[in-house]
């Protein structure tokens, strides 16, 4: 010890309590960028390998959502608004893709939806305003359980 402060302190447990809450221990709101996380990686698997619904491919296919999750929270994990699609049907496409920057590829996506789910597309419109009450944290343990993600 050289007496220019590298002495031994006792350590403040209150102080060390305190700290160890706010680093490692952190209180997660319900909403949270974490649980939207788990739910949608609870979700979002079983549309993996899954044949494309436009041409039936197999080939990296995924979950489209039909009405954007930012649009409407309430649908995200409502299966009616999912479409499983292969990269080309998803974004690549310019003659018909979901995510394409054509907005003509798009149109064509949607004329497509409308006429071959025309019963899923109708439910669609009629649910694309629904608002329920819930929290990504509750979604998460149910999606997590095998039960829907909002009861």
């Amino acid at each position: 010890m050289n007496g220019k402060g590298d002495t031994y302190r006792p350590v403040n447990k209150k102080q060390y309590d305190k700290n160890y809450e706010r680093i490692f221990m952190k209180t997660r709101s319900p909403n949270s960028k974490y649980y939207i996380t788990k739910a949608d990686g609870e979700f979002m698997p079983q549309f993996r390998g899954l044949p494309c619904e436009v041409c039936g491919s197999t080939h990296m296919t995924c979950g489209h959502h039909n009405i954007p999750k930012g649009r409407c929270k309430a649908l995200r994990y409502e299966l009616k608004n999912m479409t499983v699609l292969c990269p080309t049907h998803h974004t690549m496409s310019n003659d018909l893709a979901a995510h394409s920057t054509n907005a003509f590829a798009v149109r064509e996506y949607v004329n497509w939806f409308e006429k071959n789910r025309p019963e899923q597309y109708r439910w669609l419109m009629d649910n694309k305003n629904i608002v329920r009450k819930f929290t990504f944290k509750q979604a998460f343990e149910n999606l997590k359980e095998g039960r829907e993600a909002w009861l």
